[in-house]
């Protein structure tokens, strides 16, 4: 089974869940960046760390790299985009072009982009998404009436707190009032999601979601 947690900097070190948590390499992006500016491999001012609140790493069917996003606390709107500059770089430089995503979208208060940057520009990107979808043609179940699930799968996106591991959430095209077996649907969907992580580190729980947000099925990734 393709090993989903390889595409998210996976931790490559043993121990406990404290050790994890200190290293920079933790699944959980947020964290593992944070880590990183506070520690001797990053020459930069630790004091960017209190300014990256969120991290999330999505991809969207049609699109070959994923993008991250880095909510951060700069502001007022017209100033961020200068405020933010030196820890896009310090971002960009802890990404290492990893495969995984093809840019950075860094975002000020009230969500706006201030600036974007490159993480990859190779030849061979990862995508989570991609490989979601293939695994899912071969070996999830259909769902009601035999549908096949795989085209109406849209993105998938794993967000990473200052608490906790990633959630991630799965959207799909589905659209509530106009199928009734939309959330048995999801829910086979969700079920999938789960088989197909295994267990893998990098986050704790998936949300699979109607297009109108009128169904969705929540299931945990780590019983396993």
């Amino acid at each position: 089974m393709f090993a989903a947690g390889a595409l998210l900097l996976t931790v490559g070190c043993s121990g406990s869940d404290a050790d994890a948590e200190e290293h920079p390499d933790n699944p959980n992006l947020l964290l593992g960046f944070h880590t990183w500016l506070k520690t001797n491999d990053s020459e930069r001012d630790d004091d960017l760390a209190g300014h990256a609140l969120n991290v999330s790493l999505g991809y969207r069917s049609g699109d070959r790299h994923g993008v991250v996003e880095v909510l951060t606390d700069y502001g007022p709107w017209g100033e961020a985009e200068d405020q933010v500059t030196p820890l896009a770089q310090a971002f960009t430089e802890w990404w290492d072009e990893d495969p995984s995503a093809g840019s950075a979208h860094f975002l000020g208060q009230g969500g706006k982009t201030a600036k974007k940057t490159t993480l990859y520009e190779g030849d061979a990107p990862s995508n989570l998404l991609k490989d979601f979808r293939s695994w899912t043609a071969k070996n999830a179940p259909s769902a009601p009436n035999a549908e096949n699930l795989t085209p109406h799968i849209t993105a998938l996106t794993i967000g990473y707190g200052a608490k906790g591991s990633g959630a991630v959430t799965v959207s799909t095209d589905y659209v509530t009032h106009k199928d009734k077996q939309t959330q048995k649907k999801v829910d086979t969907l969700s079920e999938a999601f789960a088989d197909w992580w295994d267990g893998d580190e990098g986050a704790d729980s998936v949300t699979v979601t109607s297009e109108d947000q009128g169904s969705h099925a929540e299931r945990d990734l780590t019983a396993r």
